[in-house]
């Protein structure tokens, strides 16, 4: 089948693969996605065989190694004898330094566990501000006051102050106010900073053991409700100042033991999420942790609870087939395992671990025989049902993709061709909207749908195994898709590639017809915008150059404007009205004469110009009247260009009727003697010469006479065209019997060149209002064309085709010579279809016969494709009111 890749029905199969297969693939994908990520990627591209050999069952195992080394940071953090001890003392400090728990007051900063678990859960946790006082002796130490406290101990005299008093006033009034800067101590730093709080009052503030305090201020920080005091005291700033570490650090206390209590109330929180999950019986899970330096075991076996032992009972167990572990020491290489495993991927799981110590067992391990349904259990039954699948799903998808992309190439190539074997591109109704509304069209719908999809699927169906273990989360996720997940996103995916499809195939089509840019918005606007330009652009070009003109008219009407707001500002400032008015009036009147003048003055030239272009070209502006210098050069230059088309016309005529007067005399004197010679010939012919050489002599010479005789008359005849000079005689002429005629006079001609004249006219008569005479000439003249210059064994064909009432006649030959030139000049005189002017033709024939159409009120068309030659003449049909015309 001819063009089968374009047919209908191909493009048909092709987008139901372009719909149906991104169903498939969007299925598919799902499935492999959700094993990849719930099971392992390997399960997801058949990689691993068997569970334990998936990066998945290694996963499971290192959440829980790490799970269990947290939970048992936090037990020895919070318990006691293996039980929660709320009254252990925590050393703030020492917590924050090292983290660790050492239950003493190391610092002089402590808290019970309980206190702080407390104070973590408050939300409200900081006092107003400005409830310290900050006071700095001369040895740069500190002393921190309750803003209350210093108030009373001012009132009882326990603290003085000494300077001048109206200084005390002023300090103690900004103390009342709740509000007190400090004094600048560091006043050449603080101006160069580029700011300066307050000069120096010279205040001195003495306590009752008599130390001296020069700057006092409020605390800017934040300062912490105190739900509990610190171990052995009032408050923390009686921590802070008797303790010669902690002076002049307030603000790190109490970031401290922020962070303290936060970091203690989360770790009891997790500590209260513990569960059984890991206990011995509760799952396949074993773990063993030694800390060698400490002779201490963490183990969920009881086998492993003697240390003495320790070494023995290990080996032991490993040697059961069914356990799958890894065993890591200290040194890499003591690392034992038999899984495919990195052993700097687990070493690096239990470096950060404090219970280990610097020599240290960690043994994790799994029965994989799977005598108890625990997660370990439940991840294998997942893995084994959905394992055998997976590689056939992810090969499904591989050929739903790849079907997709080929369809969508082959739609690509094939968008906007039709399978006729024409190349013409067809655009759908679609393609012709604006590219931008196109694609709202497309993407608005699509998101609509997009939105009703998440809202109606909530996901595959999801089987959760998981556990909050505190620090690390340890999960399982098995997952089964039912049928109605399946239609659910095969739908939606289809509905998507039919949208992507309408738009794709529309912008392909677009950028093949070249008019994604030509209807866009965009393009409009751009456009818009250029011809806004332009249309700027023009006039700045037309001030620019009459800015001579321009330049005067702006003058006077900036000299009018300025008097008329300098006469309202006179009448507003001065009180003279009167003068304003008259001065206002004087300079409207200059401006209504100026107008009026310019106004009549363009009115005349508009005149004159009219009467020139009409061809009155002796019409004569009045120079006589004042109309101001412009405009009395426009005049005078207007009545010189009158003159000179005068002048230029007058001589083309008197040319002109040289030039037939001449072409007309030649030819008259060409045609007596060539009269002459022609009978003379006749008479020779006559006389039967025997000799064949003077036969072919004669032959010769009325052939060359002939041709002369015809070269005289398409002169005359197209000296007669071109001036017009011609009196056309209509009637009405069927242009069926004509043509008939002409081809039956030509057949002998046309049979000597071996040319088949194929004519398809109609039967029933197709008259037309011409001179018939002249219609004659032009079919004897496109016909002779056909006859001199058509190549030898070719056809001819004479179309005549009658559209309501319309007569079109056309002439198509194939050219015997190159046609290396356009149409127009073949129309032009003494052109002729052979450069090399090797045959009869005078050149003339064409352009006579277009000149005669044109002058009967049809059209003269030519139509060049390689070495196609066309002619096409068009009527109108019936009898038209078109009078004798007369030119001279």
């Amino acid at each position: 089948m001819k063009n089968w890749y374009k047919q209908p029905l191909t493009k048909i199969i092709l987008v139901v693969i372009a719909i149906v297969a991104p169903a498939i693939a969007a299925v598919s994908l799902v499935l492999v996605a959700g094993i990849a990520d719930t099971m392992s990627p390997e399960a997801a591209f058949g990689a691993a065989e068997t569970f334990e050999e998936s990066d998945f069952f290694e996963e499971l195992m290192h959440s829980a190694v790490n799970e269990m080394l947290s939970t048992y940071e936090r037990k020895e953090i919070l318990e006691t004898n293996g039980k929660y001890d709320p009254d252990r003392l925590v050393d703030v400090m020492e917590y924050r330094e090292s983290g660790d728990i050492t239950g003493e007051n190391i610092s002089g900063l402590a808290y019970t566990v309980g206190e702080l678990v407390e104070w973590g859960r408050r939300g409200d946790i900081y006092e107003d501000e400005d409830q310290v006082i900050v006071c700095q002796g001369t040895g740069d130490t500190y002393h921190y006051y309750w803003i209350e406290d210093f108030k009373k101990l001012l009132s009882e005299d326990r603290l003085s102050l000494e300077g001048d008093s109206g200084e005390q006033e002023m300090f103690l009034e900004e103390l009342e106010d709740g509000y007190l800067w400090q004094e600048s101590r560091n006043f050449l730093e603080e101006l160069e900073d580029g700011y300066l709080w307050q000069e120096s009052r010279n205040l001195v503030l003495r306590d009752e053991e008599d130390n001296e305090y020069t700057d006092i201020w409020t605390y800017d920080g934040c300062v912490l409700k105190e739900y509990s005091a610190p171990d052995g005291a009032k408050d923390i700033l009686e921590v802070v100042n008797n303790t010669p570490e902690l002076n002049g650090k307030l603000m790190q206390v109490y970031d401290n033991i922020q962070n303290t209590f936060n970091s203690i109330s989360n770790l009891y929180d997790l500590y209260q999420e513990q569960s059984n999950m890991w206990t011995e019986g509760n799952t396949n899970f074993t773990y063993l942790f030694v800390n060698k330096e400490k002779k201490k075991i963490y183990t969920n076996n009881s086998a492993f609870r003697n240390y003495e032992t320790i070494e023995n009972s290990l080996a032991k167990f490993l040697e059961d087939e069914n356990i799958r572990y890894v065993v890591e020491r200290p040194k890499l290489n003591a690392f034992e395992s038999n899984l495919d495993v990195a052993a700097m991927d687990w070493q690096s799981y239990i470096q950060w671990s404090d219970i280990l110590g610097e020599d240290y067992i960690v043994m994790s391990a799994v029965d994989i025989s799977f005598p108890i349904q625990d997660i370990f259990y439940e991840a294998s039954k997942n893995y084994s049902k959905y394992e055998p699948y997976m590689g056939s799903v992810f090969r499904v998808l591989l050929a739903s993709a790849i079907l997709f992309l080929m369809s969508i190439v082959w739609l690509t190539v094939v968008a906007g061709r039709r399978a006729n074997g024409e190349n013409e591109l067809y655009l759908h109704p679609f393609d012709r909207w604006k590219t931008e509304l196109s694609a709202v069209l497309m993407v608005g719908p699509w998101l609509l749908i997009t939105i009703i999809f998440m809202e109606v699927w909530d996901g595959v169906g999801v089987q959760a195994y998981s556990y909050n273990g505190g620090a690390h989360y340890l999960y399982y996720y098995g997952f089964t898709m039912t049928g109605e997940d399946a239609c659910i996103i095969g739908g939606y995916a289809a509905v998507t590639a039919v949208i992507f499809l309408i738009g794709y195939l529309s912008l392909v089509r677009r950028l093949k017809g070249g008019t994604l840019w030509k209807d866009s918005i965009l393009k409009m606007i751009f456009t818009w915008l250029v011809k806004c330009w332009r249309f700027v652009s023009q006039y700045v070009q037309v001030f620019w150059r009459h800015r001579r003109v321009l330049w005067k008219t702006i003058l006077v009407f900036a000299v009018i404007v300025f008097i008329h707001w300098f006469a309202l500002f006179a009448a507003a400032m001065y009180g003279i009205p009167g003068f304003c008015m008259f001065l206002s009036a004087v300079s409207e009147a200059a401006a209504a004469y100026l107008l009026i003048r310019d106004a009549a003055a363009k009115e005349r030239i508009k005149n004159g110009i009219q009467e020139i272009a009409s061809g009155n070209l002796d019409y004569k502006l009045p120079l006589d009247l004042r109309q101001g210098g412009d405009y009395q050069d426009m005049a005078e230059n207007l009545n010189n260009i009158g003159n000179g088309l005068q002048r230029a016309v007058d001589k083309s005529i008197r040319d002109e009727r040289l030039k037939t007067d001449l072409i007309t005399n030649v030819s008259h004197d060409i045609k007596t003697p060539l009269t002459s010679i022609i009978n003379y010939v006749d008479l020779l012919k006559r006389e039967n010469f025997e000799d064949p050489k003077i036969q072919g002599y004669l032959d010769i010479l009325e052939m060359k006479a002939q041709r002369l005789k015809t070269l005289t008359e398409d002169v005359v005849e197209a000296s007669k065209v071109s001036s017009g000079n011609i009196t056309l005689e209509y009637m009405d002429v069927d242009l069926v019997e004509m043509l008939n005629q002409t081809i039956g006079e030509f057949s002998e001609k046309m049979e000597a060149k071996q040319l088949k004249v194929i004519a398809s006219l109609p039967e029933e008569p197709a008259v037309i209002h011409v001179d018939g005479r002249r219609m004659w000439r032009v079919l004897e003249n496109i016909f002779n064309n056909a006859a001199k210059y058509a190549m030898p064994g070719t056809r001819v064909y004479a179309d005549l085709k009658v559209e309501g009432k319309k007569i079109w006649f056309s002439l198509k030959n194939v050219s015997e010579q190159p046609l290396n030139f356009s149409s127009d000049e073949l129309t032009e005189r003494f052109i002729r279809g052979d450069v090399s002017r090797s045959t009869e033709g005078s050149g003339l024939g064409l352009s006579i016969a277009k000149s005669l159409t044109e002058m009967q009120g049809g059209k003269f068309e030519l139509y060049l494709d390689g070495d196609l030659f066309k002619v096409t003449i068009k009527f109108e049909k019936g009898r038209l009111d078109i009078y004798e015309k007369t030119a001279g």
